[in-house]
């Protein structure tokens, strides 16, 4: 039943194109297999099975670099949305 809590800083903007430091904290769960984000004031951000190997963390990287390098070309695994999606997502 072992447990990592860590903790690291990242940025954010904030008002007027400043740039705000943030603190987001870590539970590894190990016995269970997840890991839970905390922000600044102890509020759940999300949690996910880190033994999924497509849990929604690696869906999140991969929608962060949507491009090969280099092209305009889609990396596989991304879409583009259709209308129902827009239409869902009411963009």
């Amino acid at each position: 039943m072992s447990h990592y809590r860590v903790k690291t800083e990242y940025e954010t903007e904030g008002a007027y194109g400043s740039v705000e430091k943030k603190t987001l904290y870590a539970h590894h769960n190990l016995s269970c297999d997840y890991v839970t984000f905390y922000d600044d004031d102890g509020s759940v951000i999300f949690t996910f099975p880190d033994t999924m190997k497509n849990n929604i963390f690696e869906a999140m990287k991969r929608l962060e670099h949507i491009h090969k390098s280099g092209t305009q070309e889609l990396n596989e695994g991304i879409q583009y949305l259709d209308q129902s999606d827009l239409k869902k997502l009411e963009l």
